[in-house]
């Protein structure tokens, strides 16, 4: 026993990844703080919404049952939420601040990991880069911009494939250290990580979402920013292009791979208040604009918001799609449809373009709730 102990603590000692894997184990919305991370600032001039009138009765007409039960008023719905693992909610109509709440501990200026949300902030910025020429076209193989892919199947995984869950990129999923999910999660060196990937599908036949594909994107990103006109890091082009212009009221953290020259986790490592989180949100809902600036490329926000039109497409179903990194639900024909960011633990970002309605769900546990069903009802009742 002695021996596999001094066996194991050597073992520990010697690789960075599994002595990181040992100590964090499986993630929690608080890992951030125990991982590396690099700032994305705010600007000078932060957004504040307005209170929309009589924000205080907003629920008074809602008659939700979920969970078995009616939630009637509001008493009703943050005895649910905080029961439910929720940290914040907030309800934003018309442009203004219907309701803004904290849960458990949680309060306006806490910090939120947004997990997966993390990919629908990367979306945006791959839209930008493709509008200012930085990325050629959608449709180039990865291998264009990052040659050392080690399988020659990545010659046949483009950009798009990537965006929309179709890469067929080999990912199993669990805690156990050899597994590509914790491998992914605390590399220190996720850049070499990368080049080893494996397909296990053909690309664009299969529609399985995984974090590979999302990091690939960003190893991308980073590429085409080193060229002129040169942007330092992926947080300092999202400080840049969205989180100044858009006016956050709060710096916010994009975790890395290590220390120093480490690479954004985009995956899963974006960190932010809750209230700057739903300006995302409301960017998206205006179609990319922010007062009087085009921040998103409008067509790349109906791109990303819109069912694929091919029947056959993998990453579109009844009821729901997937298309650059945001998850969508069914419309009608003449309104654009629900569509939302979907993070681990119950992170949600979803707008309602037919309520003119944004809603922000983040937490620290799903509790068994599917989130994205109860915020579709929350939209509906108004």
């Amino acid at each position: 026993m002695a021996v596999l102990g001094v066996t194991l603590l050597a073992t520990l000692g010697a690789s960075p990844y599994l002595r990181r894997w040992a100590l964090l184990r499986t993630p929690d919305v608080n890992d951030y703080e125990r991982l590396p991370g690099r700032t994305v600032p705010r600007g000078a001039k932060p957004y504040r919404f307005p209170v929309a009138p009589a924000a205080g009765d907003w629920v008074s007409p809602l008659h939700l049952d979920l969970a078995g039960r009616p939630i009637p008023n509001l008493e009703a719905l943050d005895a649910f939420l905080a029961e439910h693992g929720t940290t914040a909610f907030i309800v934003i109509q018309d442009g203004r601040l219907v309701s803004e709440r904290y849960f458990n501990g949680f309060k306006r200026d806490s910090l939120f990991k947004s997990f997966s949300v993390s990919k629908s902030v990367l979306s945006a910025l791959v839209g930008i880069a493709a509008l200012e020429g930085r990325i050629q076209s959608l449709d180039d193989p990865v291998t264009r911009y990052v040659p050392e892919m080690e399988d020659p199947a990545f010659q046949r995984v483009t950009l798009r494939h990537c965006l929309n869950g179709t890469a067929g990129i080999r990912y199993s999923r669990g805690i156990m250290p050899w597994l590509s999910q914790p491998r992914m999660y605390y590399t220190t060196d996720v850049r070499t990580f990368l080049l080893g990937s494996t397909l296990a599908a053909e690309p664009g036949t299969t529609f399985a979402p995984e974090d590979i594909s999302p990091l690939i994107l960003g190893l991308i990103l980073e590429r085409v920013l080193a060229r002129p006109p040169v942007v330092p890091s992926l947080s300092a082009f999202l400080a840049e292009r969205i989180w100044i212009p858009m006016g956050a009221e709060y710096d916010a953290i994009w975790n890395l791979d290590h220390d120093g020259d480490g690479m954004e986790k985009t995956e899963s490592g974006f960190c932010a208040r809750a209230i700057d989180l739903a300006k995302l949100a409301q960017l998206y809902l205006q179609g990319g604009r922010w007062v009087d600036r085009q921040l998103v490329p409008a067509d790349w926000v109906e791109q990303s918001t819109s069912k694929p039109g091919a029947d056959d497409a993998p990453d579109a179903w009844q009821g729901g799609f997937y298309e650059n990194l945001w998850w969508g639900r069914d419309g009608d024909a003449e309104t654009r449809p629900d569509f939302y960011a979907n993070g681990h633990f119950g992170q949600r970002l979803y707008v309602s373009p037919r309520k003119n309605l944004v809603l922000v769900r983040m937490g620290e546990r799903s509790a068994g709730v599917g989130w994205a069903d109860f915020l579709a009802e929350v939209a509906r009742s108004f």
